[in-house]
C-alpha cells in the first residue's frame, strides 16, 4: 500500500483538505501564470530581454506608467528594484529618463526609438501566448473567464 493510500485510509479528513478547492484554485492560477511566464520570457530571449524587463518595455509603450513609481506599482514591484530594472533597460538603449520640470523629484520614462521598436515585438508574443493557453475557450467562456478574475481582483482590493 502506497503512503498517499495509507493517509487516505487513515485520516479521509485530510484528503479533502488537500483538495480543497481554494488550495487547488491558487495553485491553478499559479501554474498558469507560472506557464505564461515561462514561455513569453523563452520567447522574449531574441530580443535580449530577460523576464523582468519585458513587462516594463510594454507598460511603457501601451502608456499605462511614464515614472518610476507609476511602473513599480503596476509591475508590483518595489521602487528600488524597478530603478534597478530600469538601469538595465537604459544600458540597452531601450529607455531614457526625462527629470519633470514641475516637480524635479519625479523622473518620468520614455523609449527611445529602440525601445518602441521592441516594443512592438512584445504585445504579439503576450497576444499568442494568452491564445495558446486559450486555445478551445468559447468566446462565452473567455468572456466569463474575465469576469471571474476580476471580481476576484476586487474582493482582494476591498480588504487591502
Amino acid at each position: 500500500m502506497t503512503a498517499l493510500a495509507r493517509r487516505r485510509r487513515e485520516s479521509p479528513e485530510a484528503d479533502v483538505a488537500a483538495d480543497h478547492p481554494h488550495r487547488v484554485i491558487g495553485r491553478l492560477i499559479k501554474q498558469v501564470f507560472a506557464s505564461l511566464v515561462r514561455r513569453i520570457d523563452e520567447r522574449m530571449q531574441p530580443l535580449e530581454l530577460t523576464a523582468m524587463q519585458w513587462e516594463p518595455v510594454l507598460l511603457l509603450s501601451l502608456k499605462r506608467a511614464d515614472t518610476v513609481a507609476a511602473l513599480a506599482r503596476e509591475s508590483q514591484v518595489d521602487c528600488g528594484g524597478m530603478t534597478r530594472m530600469l538601469d538595465r533597460l537604459e544600458e540597452k538603449q531601450l529607455l531614457r529618463r526625462r527629470r519633470s520640470e514641475a516637480d524635479r523629484r519625479v523622473v518620468h520614462l520614455e523609449l527611445t526609438v529602440k525601445g518602441q521598436k521592441v516594443a512592438r515585438a512584445i504585445l504579439p508574443v503576450v497576444f499568442e501566448e494568452l491564445q495558446i493557453h486559450l486555445r478551445d475557450f468559447r468566446k462565452d467562456e473567455q468572456l466569463m473567464l474575465i469576469e471571474l478574475l476580476a471580481r476576484m481582483l476586487k474582493n482582494g482590493a476591498r480588504d487591502a
